[in-house]
């Protein structure tokens, strides 16, 4: 019941963003932008000021502009049509492994393949960090769309099992903020053991250093939210490369070029996906 609530307020919630936009750019003349989302196939026309990596821009689906990429990356890196999700066959050989996946893409992933969204906090469980319990070799595919700026480190650790859980020929698509290269830093180098207290109104990180000491952090950067959002690092183009340089990928690509047709558009300085692949 919960669910089919949910929905249903999803479904008003679209409806009126695309009332809005029809408003701003029939009432108020708003440049419009038309274009074909590749992950529902919701023909939309918006406003060109939308079209931002972040910003709801699709009114089928609800999604942004790094959910559409990350979408056509993959199709890339498998090498089938570039063409919405509900229009492909379903391909249950093709084995995915989703990392915290919105589940604007999640759902139609996983009709299409041997797909499934795995979680750091609740089931079906997968600590990037751990594969005790997971199988090395197991995917053909794994998406990592704004994940590894909030792991603890070592965060080569992360990009090392990541290439463990791929089959040879398997592929990540992966995203990350990024910022230039003089600015990526680790903020939290000696993490260990950590928890949060508050300071008045203001949450703070209380470290357990390896030595025994406690170490204090105030500035402390969340991302939609608290908890394991929090975000441990930022990572240059430069520094991501080098990560899955070392973890043994090769064929890494980034993925900036444009896809008006499916509304996929990189303003200066956006964030794009990577795509590197274990080799045969």
């Amino acid at each position: 019941m919960r669910r089919i609530l949910r929905r249903i307020k999803r479904r008003i919630f679209l409806a009126l963003i695309r009332l809005r936009f029809w408003f701003n750019i029939h009432l108020f003349g708003a440049d419009a932008f038309h274009f074909v989302c590749n992950i529902c196939g919701t023909a939309c026309c918006v406003p060109h000021y939308v079209m931002s990596r972040e910003s709801l821009s699709c009114y089928g689906c609800g999604s942004t502009i790094r959910y559409r990429s990350v979408i056509n990356a993959l199709l890339t890196g498998l090498g089938i049509s570039l063409m919405p999700l509900p229009s492909h066959p379903v391909r249950q050989s093709i084995v995915g492994i989703g990392m915290t996946d919105s589940e604007i893409y999640a759902a139609q992933l996983e009709r299409k393949f041997s797909y499934k969204n795995m979680y750091y906090h609740k089931e079906p469980k997968l600590d990037i960090l751990n594969l005790d319990v997971f199988g090395y070799g197991c995917a053909d595919f794994i998406i990592c769309s704004d994940v590894l700026e909030h792991v603890c480190p070592p965060v080569s650790l992360a990009f090392q099992n990541l290439f463990l859980l791929l089959k040879r020929g398997g592929m990540l698509v992966v995203t990350v903020p990024l910022v230039e290269d003089g600015l990526a830093k680790e903020h939290f180098p000696n993490l260990r053991e950590y928890h949060f207290k508050f300071r008045g109104d203001r949450r703070v990180l209380i470290n357990r250093t390896a030595s025994g000491g406690d170490e204090e952090v105030s500035e402390l950067v969340f991302h939609g939210g608290q908890g394991e959002t929090l975000e441990m690092r930022l990572f240059s183009k430069e520094s991501l490369l080098e990560e899955l340089t070392n973890a043994g990928f090769a064929k890494i690509e980034v993925m900036d070029e444009e896809y008006p047709d499916f509304g996929i558009l990189w303003r200066q300085g956006c964030s794009v996906p990577v795509l590197a692949c274990k080799q045969l």
